[in-house]
């Protein structure tokens, strides 16, 4: 097998999965998958990362996240997972360059070397990763500067990535692409499945001095720090835009087993095995039910079929299965009838400001508003990080326990939260907090 590093993408806030999921905690760290020889539900992270420890991929893997998402990780994965943190979010484009800049800075890879790129939130089963493992041949024997995994369409969806293959070079396991379509509309969908296009499934592999080439021409450091120093600046842009639809020398493995993105209720609602998760009831007289209910109240549903409820201290949700597409454009509504309002129906993160300084620490504000009843957690950094964590009260009271000991802290309260605090902050009423995170990412040096 041909060497290779693996770089995870923990990105986005997965607001298709509102109300479970939000900016404080994002799609993929929801638990609601059973798995075998588990006594706990686990979540996507924990799901894909369980896979490629089975097969050792592991030990050559980074996971690439905003900064925000640290802790999660940490708690779900362990201390000693490799992880390359964004000190702002600027999509896959940016948070792929910097993950290899990390590889070639502090993990020693080569010019020649092989990096494989995939997301966290695909379905799949283990027959996807022994596919996997032969991307970087792939890659070597077509000459190619990108190798995609694609699997063939079942609808003309407007969220994926088409691949639109050679002629004649359909049939065979690895296909050559002649153009590459990301998100086409549902009419361009059709015509390029009626011309043999692939789903690509988010997965990227190329040599890493492919993108390091890239850097150069931008201007840009391949060096880890020095482009931390710049990663402000980058333009937000998706992998798929920027690099792959202007590549002319694209090749793709043609993967048969199934395949499914978990960005939508609908989608996820396939796979979770239990109807009900939570407190609540479907009643005999429903079909194709589901329920999950973070809250304490029951959710009780009667007479209905194909509808999915969420509930959450974020909100309630209520669909019918199909129509959660309309998800996003509905939250967009909900916030602009609370600005106008001047109430905010769910919580609210925004940062304000941030710094990079020369020595790898990043300082960040944020502006948190929590209603009532909601809480934000600050667990224990891995020990070779250093972290200082300041919550300042600007409004409202709320109830603090540090180190599992509790107090109030009123309007105008500061808590200053070292090293090795854990704390958590409860709303007792709406508050708004400012939060100034100093992050050490200097310690991440090998």
């Amino acid at each position: 097998m041909i060497p290779m590093k693996l770089v995870l993408l923990s990105g986005g806030s997965g607001i298709r999965l509102w109300p479970l999921s939000n900016e404080q905690r994002p799609k993929q760290f929801i638990k609601l998958f059973n798995e075998p020889h588990q006594t706990e539900p686990v979540s996507m992270l924990q799901k894909v990362w369980s896979q490629l420890e089975s097969r050792h991929l592991h030990r050559d893997a980074i996971i690439g996240a905003a900064v925000s998402q640290r802790e999660h990780i940490r708690e779900q994965l362990g201390r000693h997972v490799d992880l390359v943190l964004e000190p702002t979010k600027r999509d896959t484009f940016p948070a792929i360059l910097l993950s290899v800049a990390y590889l070639y800075t502090h993990r020693g890879i080569s010019h020649d070397e092989t990096v494989i790129v995939l997301p966290v939130d695909g379905q799949v089963e283990d027959s996807f990763y022994d596919a996997l493992i032969k991307l970087p041949e792939v890659l070597e024997s077509s000459g190619a500067n990108i190798a995609l995994m694609g699997v063939k369409p079942t609808m003309p969806s407007e969220k994926y990535g088409y691949m639109l293959p050679e002629a004649g070079s359909l049939g065979g396991q690895t296909v050559a692409v002649r153009r590459f379509y990301e998100k086409p509309s549902a009419s361009d969908a059709a015509k390029y499945i009626e011309l043999g296009a692939l789903w690509n499934c988010g997965v990227f592999c190329f040599k890493a001095g492919f993108l390091l080439d890239i850097l150069k021409r931008m201007k840009l450091p391949d060096t880890y720090e020095e482009l931390l120093l710049a990663y402000s600046e980058l333009e937000s842009r998706s992998f798929d835009y920027a690099v792959v639809e202007r590549e002319q020398r694209i090749t793709a493995l043609v993967y048969e087993g199934p395949w499914k993105d978990l960005g939508t209720w609908s989608s996820l609602t396939e796979e979770i095995s239990e109807a009900l998760t939570g407190n609540g009831l479907i009643s005999n007289s429903c079909s194709r039910v589901h329920i999950i209910n973070e809250l304490d109240a029951p959710v009780v549903v009667l007479g209905l079929t194909d509808v999915i409820v969420a509930a959450s201290r974020e909100g309630i949700l209520i669909t019918h299965k199909g129509e959660d597409g309309q998800l996003k454009d509905a939250l967009s509504q909900l916030r602009k009838t609370a600005r106008e309002s001047e109430t905010d129906s769910v919580s609210q993160s925004r940062d304000i400001d941030q710094c990079v300084l020369e020595d790898g620490i990043v300082v960040t504000t944020r502006r948190i508003c929590l209603k009532v009843g909601m809480e934000m957690k600050r667990l224990k950094p891995a020990d070779e990080y250093k972290q200082t964590v300041t919550w300042t009260i600007v409004s409202g009271s709320s109830r603090i326990i540090k180190n599992d000991e509790p107090f109030t802290l009123p309007t105008g309260g500061t808590i200053i939260l070292n090293h090795r605090d854990t704390a958590v902050l409860q709303a007792m009423e709406t508050v708004y907090v400012i939060e100034i995170v100093k992050d050490d990412y200097s310690s991440q040096r090998e």
